[in-house]
């Protein structure tokens, strides 16, 4: 699993690339601290190139969902595509953290 950080508007872009499992769970962990530590009001997790997810995956979205709810933030979850996007629909992902196609379409629906 590759991550790279970078600021979009009012938010911050946590952009994941290829697999995303039990394996990075340690880096998701950090990077998650990392945001809430800065202060960050809004945090947009980037799914356009993660190419697999595992079900550690999807608890640890659950769990970064609930932290950020709890702490009055906002979570959004961008782009995901193919089995990917089928998967976190199947666990109702959705149901938990905003699903966009763009981080502009994120990013506008948090201003609003």
């Amino acid at each position: 699993m590759q991550m790279t950080q970078r600021t979009f508007r009012e938010a911050v872009v946590l952009e994941i690339a290829d697999e995303f499992t039990y394996g990075g769970r340690k880096d998701f962990k950090a990077a998650m601290e990392k945001v809430q530590q800065a202060g960050c009001r809004h945090l947009i997790l980037n799914f356009k190139h993660v190419t697999f997810v595992d079900s550690a995956a999807i608890g640890l979205l659950a769990l970064a969902a609930h932290q950020f709810k709890a702490g009055n933030r906002t979570l959004s979850l961008v782009s995901p595509q193919g089995t990917v996007k089928q998967i976190l629909e199947l666990a109702n992902i959705h149901k938990m953290i905003p699903v966009f196609p763009s981080e502009d379409a994120a990013a506008g629906a948090k201003a609003a």
